[in-house]
């Protein structure tokens, strides 16, 4: 595996800057750390780091080379699994939805899975869309469920739902009366703030903003106030917290999307997947 040895040693000397102190934390001689350099130069055509006395600096090439060596490293990784798991099972389903779905979508799903695809392995994540889109492009994710598409031709993006947030307060039942003081302005999506600022100007600039509902939700429990939350979590703050819902306040609406890699459209496994996916959102629930 000298490739992988070459991409190792490669990301060590990005971060340790020296080929004397990459020698030692691969317990390798320092000639083999140049060897692998220079041969992973030679092989993508572009000098990789410039050296000099105060050690190694990654070049434009290196720099751009990172995310690539990271993917290949991280891709490897994922093979490595996959194989030992199919040993043992037919197949094999990498799935992750955005963080704020994780707590309820993505655990329902996972458990649909588990009991409907019995067979298949099954690994799940939460992460941020741009990570998962660029999972979904190395081939180290099968399906992704997030809020934000980057339309890539590689990539197929589904709507698969939207998510209804709804503006409750400890302290009003009429939006005249939501004090600015104690807002907490949802800034979750690049799409809800705008929605937002469209449809509220008067509660656009609060002193507090997050950028995650479920921060948003733990304020309300300890300190009151008023936030959009997601609307399957109002009945819960309602029994905890003593929140009620703004009766006159507009909903506002987050698109929800799935995405897979095209070369995996045609996958049963993924398609069963996506199908028990596609079941959850009609419900409504989320």
């Amino acid at each position: 595996m000298q490739t992988l040895a070459q991409i190792e040693t490669f990301l060590d000397l990005l971060e340790s800057r020296s080929f004397h102190r990459t020698a030692e934390r691969l317990d390798v001689t320092q000639s083999t750390v140049s060897t692998r350099v220079r041969s992973l130069e030679k092989a993508l055509g572009a000098s990789l780091f410039v050296r000099g006395r105060a050690g190694a600096s990654p070049t434009a090439a290196g720099r751009h080379f990172e995310e690539y060596a990271r993917a290949i490293k991280a891709s490897w990784r994922f093979a490595r699994q996959e194989a030992s798991v199919l040993d043992r099972h037919q197949g094999m389903l990498r799935i992750a939805s955005t963080v704020s779905l994780s707590g309820n979508l993505l655990q329902d799903w996972m458990d649909l899975i588990l009991r409907d695809m019995p067979r298949v392995a099954l690994h799940v994540e939460s992460d941020y869309s741009p990570q998962m889109i660029e999972d979904i492009a190395f081939g180290n994710l099968d399906l992704g469920v997030m809020y934000a598409p980057r339309f890539l031709s590689e990539i197929q993006f589904e709507l698969l739902m939207k998510q209804r947030f709804v503006l409750v307060s400890t302290h009003a039942r009429k939006l005249a009366n939501v004090d600015l003081s104690s807002y907490i302005r949802a800034g979750y999506t690049p799409a809800l703030e705008k929605s937002h600022l469209e449809l509220l100007p008067e509660l656009s600039h609060p002193r507090l903003s997050v950028g995650l509902d479920a921060l948003a939700i733990s304020h309300l429990r300890w300190n009151g106030g008023s936030a959009y939350v997601p609307e399957h979590a109002v009945a819960a703050l309602a029994s905890e917290a003593k929140v009620r819902a703004v009766l006159d306040a507009p909903l506002l609406e987050q698109p929800v999307y799935f995405a897979m890699h095209i070369k995996r459209r045609a996958n049963p496994v993924v398609r069963q997947a996506v199908k028990a996916l596609q079941g959850l959102a009609a419900t409504g629930k989320y």
